[in-house]
């Protein structure tokens, strides 16, 4: 349930913030928002798939192995065939997989 509410947040938060006319989150452009909740939402449901196949400890592995082969070729789409990679959409990566860990440790 715990889990529900937090993606929820996310799918909502993000969908209001694009409506609203001034937000704290004004600085942070709409895609790395979506990077964070995207690789928080794979890191957290493919967790929850391992976690009933394996140990606690390989299941967090495995979700964050896979959250990270997304993101990596995500920017390597990005690269070759889009508008170029960016720094910064592996950090909004890297910082929901981080959240992630923590929810899930929580």
């Amino acid at each position: 349930m715990k889990r529900l509410l937090v993606v929820l947040f996310l799918l909502f938060g993000l969908n209001s913030y694009s409506q609203s006319l001034s937000s704290p989150l004004e600085n942070i452009e709409t895609d790395k928002m979506l990077h964070f909740a995207g690789s928080y939402i794979i890191t957290d449901f493919s967790y929850h798939f391992f976690e009933k196949r394996t140990t606690k400890k390989k299941a967090i592995l495995y979700s964050v192995l896979i959250s990270i082969g997304v993101g990596v070729t995500k920017e390597i789409i990005d690269k070759n065939w889009g508008n170029g990679a960016e720094n910064k959409d592996l950090v909004a990566d890297g910082l929901g997989i981080s959240f992630a860990v923590i929810a899930i440790n929580f």
